[in-house]
C-alpha cells in the first residue's frame, strides 16, 4: 500500500519529536514494514525547513541548521521513501482551492491532493480537515471518482486506516 505521510510524521527524522505521540520508534517500525511503500512531498521538506527555524528562533529546540539540513538529506537520499512533486499537479488546482476554501493551511491541501491522486491511504494528524473534507459534497464527489478505496490514516497509526467515502 502506497503511504503519503503528512510532514508531521517526519519530523523524527531529525530528531523533533512532536506531541502528537508519534516518536522516532514509531517512524523506525512504520519503516521496517514492508507492506507499505512510503512517501513524502517536495512541500514537507520546506515545511520541515521553515518550522525547524521557528523552533530555533523560538528556544523549543535545540538543534543546528547543519543537523536540520542533514536530517533534510536523509530524507532524500533514503530508499525507503519516494518522493512527489508537489508541481506535477499544478494545473489541476481546482479541486485544491475547493479544498482551500474549507481548511486554512495551504500545504496540508496540498498534501491531501497529492495524496490522494497518488497513493492509497493519506497519514494526518489533521483531525479538523478531515472532519471538514467528510462534510464536502464536492471533495467526497471527487475523491469518489478518482480513488474511491482512498482511506486516513490518524494519530500514532495504530488503528486501521479509515476509508473516508462511506
Amino acid at each position: 500500500m502506497k503511504i503519503l505521510l503528512d510532514t508531521s510524521y517526519l519530523f523524527p527524522l531529525i530528531d523533533i519529536e512532536i506531541n502528537e505521540g508519534w516518536t522516532k520508534s514509531h517512524l523506525a517500525r512504520l519503516l521496517k514494514n514492508e507492506s507499505y511503500n512510503l512517501y513524502y512531498s517536495d512541500l514537507s521538506l520546506f515545511e520541515i525547513f521553515t518550522k525547524s527555524m521557528r523552533l530555533i528562533l523560538q528556544n523549543k529546540i535545540n538543534l543546528s541548521m547543519d543537523q536540520i539540513q542533514n536530517g533534510i538529506s536523509s530524507l532524500i537520499n533514503s530508499s525507503k521513501f519516494q518522493k512527489i512533486n508537489w508541481w506535477e499537479h499544478l494545473f489541476e488546482s481546482e479541486i485544491i482551492l475547493e479544498l482551500r476554501k474549507i481548511h486554512s493551511d495551504s500545504i496540508d491541501c496540498e498534501l491531501f491532493y497529492l495524496a490522494v491522486v497518488n497513493c492509497d491511504i493519506f497519514a494526518t494528524f489533521d483531525k479538523t480537515m478531515v472532519k471538514k473534507i467528510k462534510t464536502n459534497s464536492i471533495i467526497l464527489d471527487w475523491i469518489n471518482n478518482v480513488n474511491p478505496n482512498f482511506r486516513i490514516w490518524k494519530k500514532n497509526l495504530q488503528k486501521k486506516p479509515e476509508k473516508i467515502l462511506i
